[in-house]
């Protein structure tokens, strides 16, 4: 008999080891086309966007994750060579935030205009994928295994990734950088940083967001929300990923505070961070649209492009 359970013991872990080792496996791919309408939108926000797009290619995928069919999709530069990385980590929950063709064209294509391979996630219970959304729960799993996606796209140069991410996104990104060193460097703009700041701030979130969204919420408020709070583990984050973190300062979506007090937290355990406090800029900083893009591409460029050396975060200098 114990025998028998030895051999299903095994046979067990074997059966998971098989399905996970599967995971960012490209499943389904198909080339997606900017429609007209995308385009004029695109055109009327960045005139100098719709001479980039011509040199870039779009795809939608279904990507596996925990065996989960994951929807996702890829901005790629048209032509041969080896280009560096992108993971691009969308914001919001559930349809709100969710990558649509605009926004595909626009962003994925900006961040693919700079010479880069980019891949985003819809996040698992959206857009026809399966499982559960859990905002910032296993669903980081969806962000992780994308690592192992670019190993499937061609001219993606593995050994340069960076990542980033907005709001809900800068979440998945700080997470991201919980789990693993596999980026050199990552861009956050506005991400929550603080689940209990943002329930004070926003009373509605438990009822619309946490209590919707995470397993078991009110059973495990405090483990939950501290789990999705960046500030509580800061110390955790793989140092040789260097951060540029941008906010608004007039941000009511996610308050500014929040990334104020994550940045002290790095500070303090000298994580290499740049921090940018836009006056009077919202959650999307669109009234410095132009500095918030020049910016990500300098500071991806640095590190990820050009793969320079970290900087020394120890006190020195004349």
């Amino acid at each position: 008999m114990r025998y028998q359970q030895h051999i299903l013991l095994i046979l067990g872990f074997l059966g998971s080891y098989l399905v996970h080792s599967q995971d960012g496996k490209i499943v389904e791919k198909e080339k997606l086309i900017l429609s007209d309408s995308v385009i004029a939108k695109i055109h009327k926000a960045d005139s100098t966007m719709i001479a980039a797009l011509e040199k870039i290619e779009f795809y939608r995928i279904t990507y596996l994750s925990d065996s989960l069919k994951i929807k996702g999709f890829i901005a790629k530069p048209i032509g041969k060579g080896s280009f560096p990385c992108i993971i691009s980590n969308r914001g919001g929950t559930g349809e709100f935030g969710q990558w649509t063709e605009t926004g595909i064209g626009f962003f994925l294509g900006k961040l693919a205009s700079w010479g880069y391979v980019v891949v985003a996630s819809q996040y698992r219970g959206n857009d026809g994928s399966e499982g559960q959304e859990e905002a910032g729960g296993k669903d980081i799993n969806d962000v992780l295994n994308l690592v192992t996606t670019l190993n499937e796209i061609d001219n993606a140069d593995t050994s340069r990734i960076g990542v980033e991410g907005a709001s809900r996104g800068g979440m998945m990104t700080y997470l991201a950088l919980k789990n693993t060193c596999a980026f050199k460097a990552a861009v956050v703009l506005a991400g929550a940083a603080n689940a209990f700041k943002q329930l004070t701030n926003r009373p509605d979130f438990e009822e619309h967001v946490y209590s919707k969204y995470i397993p078991d919420y009110y059973e495990n408020k405090e483990e939950a929300l501290r789990a999705r709070s960046a500030v509580f583990w800061a110390d955790q984050m793989c140092k040789t990923t260097p951060i540029l973190l941008m906010h608004g300062s007039s941000d009511w979506r996610v308050t500014a505070s929040e990334s104020l007090e994550l940045v002290n937290k790095l500070y303090e355990y000298k994580h290499p961070i740049r921090f940018m406090l836009f006056e009077g800029a919202d959650h999307g900083i669109r009234e410095y649209r132009d500095q918030y893009f020049a910016q990500t591409k300098s500071f991806l460029d640095h590190y990820v492009r050009d793969l320079n050396d970290l900087p020394n975060m120890e006190l020195h200098g004349r």
